[in-house]
């Protein structure tokens, strides 16, 4: 589910909408995994969430403009689980356009936890080899379930809907 909350896919629109972005600022501070929080103000221009009661994670996709008319993506890893922490990846870009890359270069294999332990010094070949399959298996998965987000959000911004 994709939810554009400004026409954000030409540069007239963007130019348009800056009075407006300064008048709806609010000030976001997005926590990070190994650096610092983001802090910025500014307004969320769009949204996507993948969430499915079957799958025990879901992605949610952000995309703000900053008051200075930079750009923020934010990509967030919810869990079902309590057992398991939640991740939050954000970066600021110049342009809407290298905005948008941080999207498509997410690998989201990246996120996929390597939740087994395993000694490969007395296990045996098999096992390890039915390990790498389970991972191999939960990274396409994994990989599949981002880029088709991805590309829901992608085409809604294109199509304003």
């Amino acid at each position: 589910m994709t939810t554009i909350m400004e026409v954000t896919h030409n540069d007239v629109a963007l130019q348009a909408g800056v009075s407006q972005v300064a008048q709806n600022a609010m000030s976001y501070a997005i926590k990070r995994v190994g650096a610092r929080p983001l802090n910025f103000s500014g307004s969320e221009l769009a949204m996507a969430m993948s969430y499915t009661p079957s799958i025990p994670y879901w992605y949610e996709i952000n995309l703000y403009r900053t008051t200075e008319q930079s750009f923020v993506t934010a990509i967030r890893r919810f869990h079902q689980s309590e057992d398991k922490q939640d991740t939050v990846q954000a970066w600021q870009s110049e342009t809407l356009e290298e905005a948008i890359d941080k999207l498509t270069a997410h690998d989201a294999a990246h996120d996929v936890p390597l939740a087994i332990e395993i000694d490969t010094a007395i296990a045996p070949a098999a096992e390890v080899a039915a390990i790498a399959l389970h991972l191999l298996s939960e990274i396409s998965d994994t990989r599949r379930h981002y880029q088709s987000l991805v590309g829901e959000f992608l085409y809604d911004l294109e199509s304003g809907s």
